[in-house]
């Protein structure tokens, strides 16, 4: 069994599978709460969180008549940003074949990077290995050279961030497995092999952050969090129209257009006050008029994130836009009209069997936390069991075979 866990600004969701040792992910369900205690990806609660976190939990044991006791976490938020590095070690063996220890020195001395004390280093990706100056290795294990190099890619956050969300699980009693950067998971069920080796940007609006990465040779080059998401949207309908924000969050997700094309002739909507007593009619145009200007000063600061990324003039993948507010009509074309680029929206389509109620948008983090699990339980399995696991796998064939 795996466990996906996505803790959001305005949404919590875990998913449950099953995987077997040729990675095959067979999803049980998918259970998503509301987030209590977050604010721009950040915990400003560690109770709330805590307690929705155990809700989520709880909901999915429901479903699917499973115990939980750990978790794969995606994590993001504002003080997330990325670092290339790169590191040279001379092969230590005689013989100069590359061993398991050759692989982990030159990880670590990749690692070896100046942080301010309230930065600490959350994930480290491998993006090649360089063998006696020959490019694109993935893995230089048992190759033969004189001369090992890394290309890295570092994900550093706030210690206080990482810790509060620790903090949180721990109140819980949750095992954290592995802490992952959000759009790394998000990658795994949404983006193309093809896509990320030519050039892509994977755009993922959420409730509270934006998060905008580049891929390209099949690994992250570039990310950034952008401290505003769909709250922002929520909260400008709100005070406009003189309303509470459940009340504008409920008129966004039902009557809700990113274009001004998208508006219906003389439609009206109901609008109740702050007390929820009187109601007032205001046309759709007005509530479209205030989201898309909304829309487009989001994507102004992406665009502006892009072009630091230098990326604008290589994206063949154009962008792939994923998260809660991937769901506005009309967000599509918006998008590709502004910034002149193909967009499509990330369905989680790289997960056999999942039903249309799970592929969506939203769900790409914590689905794709399933395939990332799957393929890293695979590895560790294989890396502790070794040659010892042999006999062990021959039993279990002839178990199967007169069962």
């Amino acid at each position: 069994m795996i466990i996906s866990l996505d803790v959001g600004t305005s949404t919590i969701k875990a998913a449950l599978a099953e995987v077997n040792y040729n990675q095959d992910v067979n999803i049980l369900g998918v259970a998503r709460v509301p987030s209590y205690g977050l604010r721009k990806g950040n915990i400003i609660d560690i109770e709330k969180t805590a307690k929705s976190i155990d809700n989520c939990l709880s909901e999915l044991e429901r479903l699917t008549g499973v115990e939980i006791f750990s978790a794969l976490v995606g994590f993001s938020g504002i003080s997330v940003s990325a670092v290339n590095n790169h590191a040279v070690v001379a092969v230590g063996n005689p013989n100069y074949e590359i061993n398991q220890e050759d692989k982990e020195r030159v990880i670590q001395s990749a690692r070896n990077i100046a942080l301010p004390p309230d930065r600490t280093i959350v994930q480290t990706i491998e993006r090649q290995y360089i063998v006696d100056g020959y490019e694109g290795v993935r893995d230089p294990v048992g190759m033969v050279g004189s001369r090992l190099e890394v290309e890295v890619a570092i994900i550093i956050a706030a210690t206080a961030a990482i810790q509060n969300l620790q903090r949180s699980t721990q109140r819980i009693n949750l095992r954290i497995d592995k802490i992952v950067y959000n759009p790394l998971l998000a990658a795994e069920s949404v983006l193309l092999p093809t896509e990320k080796e030519m050039g892509v940007a994977l755009v993922d609006i959420g409730g509270g952050t934006i998060e905008i990465t580049y891929f390209e040779a099949g690994s992250i080059i570039s990310t950034s969090v952008l401290p505003l998401g769909g709250e922002y949207i929520t909260k400008d309908l709100a005070i406009v129209l003189k309303t509470s924000i459940e009340e504008a969050a409920k008129i966004k997700e039902t009557e809700g257009v990113a274009s001004m094309d998208m508006v219906e002739d003389g439609r009206i909507i109901n609008v109740r006050n702050v007390q929820g007593k009187d109601v007032k009619q205001v046309s759709q145009q007005v509530i479209a008029d205030i989201i898309s200007a909304r829309i487009i000063e989001m994507l102004e600061m992406i665009y502006v994130e892009l072009k630091n990324f230098g990326c604008l003039g290589k994206l063949p993948g154009g962008i792939v836009l994923i998260g809660g507010e991937a769901r506005l009509p009309g967000i599509v074309n918006v998008m590709e009209d502004y910034l002149n680029l193909p967009v499509r929206l990330g369905m989680p389509e790289n997960l056999r069997g999942i039903t249309t109620d799970f592929n969506c948008p939203q769900n790409a983090v914590v689905l794709g936390g399933l395939v990332y699990a799957a393929r890293d339980f695979s590895l560790n399995y294989e890396r502790k069991d070794g040659a010892s696991n042999v006999w062990g796998k021959i039993k279990y064939w002839f178990k199967d075979l007169f069962s």
